[in-house]
């Protein structure tokens, strides 16, 4: 299959988890780090990979290009913020690293979707994963304004990246109908337990 070579791929790898106690990148599935199994997964789709994280020292094994948030503390909308900051793509795949669940074929899916919108995003029984989807460097602008509204508190913004998608002509599909779907897809690692499961589950395969 060929490679994508007009859309860049960014793992946002965050930060230390408050439940986790540890970055959720650096945790082990098989004997592979969660962070290299998507560099893995996406390498083998994308031309281009890149990794968004503050904590470069922790990543410099992937060999990967590193990007550091330029607005530090604005946790995912902040990496996306960076990401499309020094991007060269006009699409681009941001995918969040603790959804060990991912696929090919829904990347794919996403990839490929005929949509002139600015941001294309999956949806599975009724809720919009905006961590795994095609955002357009168009909408930079638009993250900066977020991210600088988010901060006058007389505003109520939150700066999440829900709040992005209402404000920006977003594509969000429902995939809980497609062939790849499982009930599964979107599960994130938050807690211990999460991890135990998501283990369990991979050693079955």
């Amino acid at each position: 299959m060929k490679k994508y070579e007009n859309i860049t791929a960014f793992i946002l790898a965050g930060g230390l988890s408050s439940r986790m106690r540890t970055n959720k990148a650096l945790l082990q599935f098989g004997g592979k780090s969660l962070i290299q199994i998507f560099i893995d997964l996406l390498d083998s789709l994308f031309v281009e990979v890149k990794i968004s994280s503050n904590e470069l020292q922790l990543f410099q094994f992937t060999s990967k290009k590193i990007i550091k948030d330029l607005i530090p503390g604005r946790g995912p909308l902040g990496g996306i913020h960076s990401a499309l900051n020094f991007t060269t793509s006009h699409r681009n795949f941001i995918i969040s690293c603790d959804m060990p669940f991912i696929h090919k074929e829904l990347i794919n899916y996403l990839c490929n979707y005929k949509s002139e919108k600015d941001i294309i995003v999956p949806k599975a029984d009724g809720r919009i994963q905006p961590l795994c989807g095609i955002y357009s460097k168009k909408i930079l602008s638009e993250v900066e304004l977020l991210l600088v509204e988010s901060q006058d508190k007389n505003k109520g913004l939150k700066g999440s990246i829900y709040e992005l998608i209402s404000r920006v002509n977003a594509e969000i599909i429902d995939v809980t109908k497609m062939k790849f779907y499982h009930p599964d897809l979107f599960f994130n690692i938050n807690t211990p337990d999460d991890y135990l499961y998501a283990n369990k589950i991979l050693e079955q395969k």
